[in-house]
């Protein structure tokens, strides 16, 4: 009884029930909207840094700090051949340097890796030396710091760096390939050369500063040399950053779901005041107090669940757009140096979030419905009769 009296209640408010739902359906469109591009920009940039920086996980050398450059000098170890030989990882080096754009001086990290891995992708098959005697050579840079050092394709740049005995050295590149990444760190002031040039380079023979690994270790332990970051580990520090916007969009959200409850408190109230003659009525034939007060509780509630139905219909062809075509990051933040921003953002609508987003606006909603209806608990029964509240 209570469930059709609440049925017939909100469909008899006419426009003022529309206005709550349409209120209703746009913070939940908004809310589940912002919180899917969010998840869709943690799965794109973790996808993006598991192909082109971190595979499945990695090694490190104990004493590197990608923080800290002055430790590029002493952060490197003998591969170990097992991991190499069975193409479970892929070793990567690291050096810093120093290249001379039209004479600029201009610091970089040189990254050898081997021209013939698949793991990553990394373009390295244009490292591979040709076999002419300009002895220059191969390197590839990202598009971002071509850009910004003012190289093209093709042309010849000036390298200097250190090997492990201090000795200074230099060298002529040639720049055989431009990428274009979405991956920042792989891009902006690094250069990449082969792994076996730069071993000789440094005057080393087969060590790494990194093992980049095809497959999730089961032993994630292969002595006190090296140290192992998962995944979840690497992506940290843009998991902190997506969270931080996240927590930004929080705020809008608690701003939209008190404007909702405001305009539910408001109609509760409204409805209270011209149906006292209606819940006299009802004290009088035996309804209790707390059934009327569940009544009203019910009415609000209800314009949730039809506000979800009014979003499936409307906001549906919206959530289909953003998940299937993505969402074009604007220009300005798509050169803050950060995975995930280069292109367009999927928008995931886990189960857990559409869930999680129903049951907070749910709570909300009935809330703001019992709030007021919470005054009938304390009316007298004499005073409900004569519609006085």
């Amino acid at each position: 009884m209570i469930f059709k009296l609440a049925y017939k209640n909100i469909f008899g408010n006419g426009w003022r029930s529309l206005i709550n739902i349409i209120i209703l359906s746009i913070v939940l469109t908004g809310m589940v909207w912002m919180q899917g591009l969010l998840d869709g920009w943690g799965r794109t940039a973790r996808r993006q840094m598991q192909d082109w920086e971190f595979g499945a996980g990695h090694f490190e050398h104990s004493g590197y700090d990608k923080y800290d450059s002055f430790t590029l000098d002493t952060s490197y170890a003998p591969v170990p051949e097992e991991m190499v030989a069975t193409n479970q990882a892929v070793p990567i080096l690291i050096s810093n340097g120093v290249i001379y754009p039209q004479g600029r001086l201009t610091p970089v990290t040189i990254k050898g890796i081997p021209a013939s891995q698949t793991l990553l992708k990394i373009p390295t098959e244009f490292l591979k030396d040709k076999a002419d005697s300009s002895g220059e050579t191969p390197a590839i840079i990202g598009k971002a710091m071509a850009k910004s050092i003012g190289i093209m394709e093709g042309e010849t740049i000036t390298m200097r760096w250190k090997d492990v005995h201090g000795v200074y050295n230099a060298t002529d590149l040639i720049i055989a390939h431009i990428m274009d990444t979405p991956v920042p760190s792989i891009d902006i002031s690094q250069v990449w050369i082969d792994y076996d040039k730069l071993n000789a380079m440094k005057a080393l023979s087969n060590n790494a500063t990194m093992l980049i690994l095809k497959d999730k270790m089961t032993n994630s332990s292969i002595g006190d040399t090296w140290k192992y970051l998962s995944i979840d580990n690497s992506m940290a520090g843009t998991d902190a950053m997506i969270n931080a916007k996240r927590a930004g969009g929080y705020v809008m959200f608690v701003l939209l779901l008190f404007l909702a409850m405001v305009a539910i408190f408001d109609t509760q109230i409204l409805s209270i005041f011209k149906r006292r003659k209606e819940i006299g009525t009802l004290i009088a034939l035996g309804l209790t107090k707390g059934r009327i007060v569940r009544l009203f509780t019910l009415e609000g509630s209800m314009y949730m669940l039809l506000a979800v139905v009014f979003t499936s219909i409307f906001g549906m062809p919206l959530f289909l757009y953003f998940g299937l075509s993505g969402y074009k990051i604007p220009q300005s933040m798509s050169g803050m140096n950060v995975a995930g921003t280069s292109e367009p953002i999927m928008c995931y609508y886990s189960p857990s979030m559409l869930v999680s987003t129903f049951v907070i606006v749910l709570a909300v909603t009935a809330f703001a419905s019992w709030l007021p209806a919470s005054k009938i608990a304390r009316m007298r029964a004499t005073d409900a009769l004569l519609g006085k509240v």
